[in-house]
């Protein structure tokens, strides 16, 4: 957490839900299958032995740091929620760390600085329904929410199991 809060264009710029996400140190966001609202939840069959396997995903997310916010620590959440009005929901999936945006040398003066994240997800929905993936910034004026539906699809077990 930083002493001085971040000033005017310090925000969470974008979410993006991806089949597979990953960054570069150039700055660079690779996406496969992104931008989808809509996945399926493996379900087995009643009286199966059989485990459902996770969720397999990334969430993908720009910050834009102010020119003024450059070489300071920012605090950020990225967390998976259950889609409901009951305020301090459990979060499913969170992750908080702290992100620094450097000035490199070919950057115009003022102007903001993006840091990328891909996070990587293995997660086990407990049902289907609506969830929502929620970033935050210390200081921004808002977070970012990207919401998506989890529905069931029953599982083909081999005879026998």
């Amino acid at each position: 957490m930083t002493a001085v809060g971040p000033t005017g264009q310090t925000r969470v710029e974008y979410v993006i839900l991806a089949d597979s996400a990953q960054t570069t140190q150039e700055g660079k966001l690779y996406l496969l299958g992104g931008g989808w609202s809509h996945t399926l939840r493996a379900v087995p069959p009643a009286g199966s032995s059989i485990q459902a396997p996770p969720n397999q995903f990334a969430i993908a997310v720009a910050f834009l740091v102010d020119w003024n916010d450059a070489n300071r620590p920012i605090g950020i959440r990225v967390a998976i929620e259950p889609q409901d009005e009951r305020p301090a929901v459990q979060a499913l999936f969170e992750v908080q760390a702290q992100i620094s945006a450097g000035r490199p040398p070919q950057a115009i003066p003022g102007d903001p600085l993006r840091v990328l994240i891909a996070l990587p997800i293995l997660i086990q929905f407990p049902q289907a329904g609506s969830y929502c993936v929620r970033a935050h910034m210390d200081g921004a004026p808002r977070e970012e929410i990207v919401r998506f539906q989890v529905s069931d699809a029953q599982m083909m077990v081999p005879p026998g199991n």
